[in-house]
């Protein structure tokens, strides 16, 4: 029997005109713009071809080439020159000692400016960027923790308000950094910390407002608002050419956003969970009014007398593995982040690696490739169930990496091309997309609503510390075997697909909203393929 949190739902509309118009603003409009955000100062940060500089030529009778070749150290193999990057003779008449550059000279082919260039993080300092990475990556962990926790225990309004600030905030303050490292990182890691609560926020609350044939629509909406973003962002990049008008360019439509975060409204269920009976009859009535329904005066009477459980979400992450069954599908759930994080986190790495293409446009068809995986994945989780996607993604992306690793062992040239390698890695990026779906529709449908951004939380740590890994499984393949990042995934994803099965199936499956019910879910399933039918709402559902 539904609770009479859902028997209200349906009464005022689960599927109507203000689902759908909050869809459009949040989980459409926002995270486009969020995206952007989100990867500006990643793209910000590329390292450009760069030399040491040279004196300027003192003899216009020889060539640029020749005049270079004086000063840099340089080699050839297989017909082609390289220069080195990082020195230059000291005193290139008299002997070829060389000595460490200090200034460069950078390649302006496709960006004007980047944050390396100019900031001069080439060469010894190059270790500034790997360390970027690495405190972000920390910042997004203990940022996933905290504003899990604060989501459910503070309302998921509130995450969304405080996170678009500190996001805004830490970017202004990279920005106003110079030369200091340590404001820079500064800047970096306050902007990350709340970083992935915004889509999470959003999603939530769409979801906890909404019929459980509409979870795949709202996450199928964000995933591709956050691809098209990324597809987008590049271009303006490559428009405006400098990183510092770029960044400003694509974070400042957040502001208005967050002038405006008075308007989103708090999720109903959190509200009716937390006891909150009065704001949360306010909001569905108001949801009533603008889908044209009636809440009728019974459930709303019963809905203010209900003596909710109190939730535990003072408890956080923890709550998570209270109870055998919860556990148990709390650890394969962040198994699976796990795994499709290094994977993803591979694919996008290996983006634009040997190749002299238009790194713009490279990155932005291998984002476009993640725009139809968001449809694909909606129409098989509704079809063949969440379980059975993610391990049919899983069981394709164990195949490529495969044929990747397999294509070291060939000599034949055109199967080592650099676009066969591209073709495979947008293929890949497909099809992981695809996985991400489901995961995620699988994580927010197997946690209570009192722990349900705790759990996508808990799965974000988990994905942003597995995806530090995915440089040295690269770094592997470049210094010691070539097969093992195809080698190492492979198992991976083999081991993905027998874990994905291991979970309960959610579809069409009644949310749990206690702790209680989420101990129980999925342990009365004896056969790991049952897909529930599905079946439009009625209101003797409910009766």
């Amino acid at each position: 029997m539904d609770s009479v949190y859902d028997r209200a739902l349906h009464e005022i509309g689960d599927e109507g005109r203000y689902q759908k118009k909050f869809d459009i603003k949040y989980n459409i409009l926002l995270i486009f713009l969020w995206s952007m955000v989100y990867m500006n100062l990643i793209v910000s940060l590329a390292i450009t071809p760069y030399t040491c500089k040279v004196p300027d030529k003192s003899n216009d009778s020889v060539s640029e080439f020749d005049w270079k070749a004086r000063y840099i150290p340089h080699r050839t193999e297989n017909g082609k020159v390289s220069f080195e990057s990082c020195v230059l003779y000291k005193n290139p008449d008299l002997n070829n000692e060389t000595t460490e550059c200090n200034s460069y000279t950078y390649d302006t082919t496709w960006y004007g400016s980047t944050i390396p260039s100019e900031k001069n993080w080439v060469c010894d300092k190059e270790i500034n960027i790997a360390n970027i990475f690495a405190y972000s990556k920390i910042g997004e962990a203990f940022g996933s923790i905290f504003f899990g926790w604060f989501g459910d225990v503070y309302g998921r309004r509130a995450t969304y308000v405080l996170s678009l600030t500190m996001i805004v905030l830490g970017r202004i303050i990279s920005l106003l950094a110079g030369t200091s490292f340590v404001v820079f990182v500064t800047g970096c890691v306050v902007a990350t910390v709340p970083s992935w609560s915004v889509p999470q926020t959003v999603s939530v609350i769409s979801m906890e407002m909404s019929s459980p044939a509409r979870r795949s629509i709202t996450t199928s909406l964000r995933y591709t608002a956050f691809s098209i973003g990324l597809a987008t962002m590049p271009f303006i990049y490559w428009w405006l050419r400098d990183w510092r008008i770029f960044v400003i360019a694509t974070t400042a439509p957040l502001l208005p956003c967050i002038l405006l975060s008075w308007k989103i409204p708090e999720s109903p269920r959190w509200l009716y969970v937390e006891g909150k009976s009065k704001r949360c009859v306010k909001l569905l009535k108001k949801i009533a009014e603008v889908n044209n329904c009636k809440l009728r005066v019974e459930t709303e009477k019963e809905l203010l007398s209900m003596k909710v459980e109190k939730s535990s979400s003072g408890f956080g992450p923890l709550a998570l593995f209270s109870g055998r069954r919860l556990a148990l599908n709390t650890i394969l759930l962040l198994l699976l982040w796990v795994f499709v994080s290094i994977c993803y986190s591979v694919l996008i790495l290996s983006t634009g690696e040997k190749t002299d293409s238009n790194p713009f446009i490279q990155f932005s068809i291998q984002a476009i490739a993640e725009i139809p995986s968001n449809f694909i994945g909606a129409w098989l989780c509704n079809n063949i169930g969440r379980r059975r996607s993610a391990a049919s993604s899983f069981f394709i992306i164990a195949t490529i990496w495969t044929i990747i690793a397999l294509r070291e062992m060939t000599t034949i040239s055109w199967i080592r091309a650099w676009w066969i390698s591209s073709v495979l890695i947008t293929v890949g990026r497909l099809t992981i997309s695809v996985s991400f779906f489901a995961i995620n529709l699988l994580n927010m449908e197997i946690y209570p609503t009192c722990l349900r951004q705790s759990g996508l939380a808990l799965g974000n740590v988990l994905s942003s510390v597995a995806a530090a890994t995915a440089p040295y499984i690269l770094y592997l393949g470049r210094r010691v075997d070539p097969r093992l990042p195809g080698v190492i995934l492979a198992g991976s994803c083999l081991l993905s697909v027998v874990i994905s099965m291991f979970l309960p199936e959610t579809l069409n499956a009644k949310l749990p909203e206690t702790i209680e019910e989420a101990k129980t879910f999925g342990s009365k399933q004896s056969d790991y393929s049952t897909v529930t039918s599905s079946k439009k709402s009625t209101m003797d559902d409910y009766t």
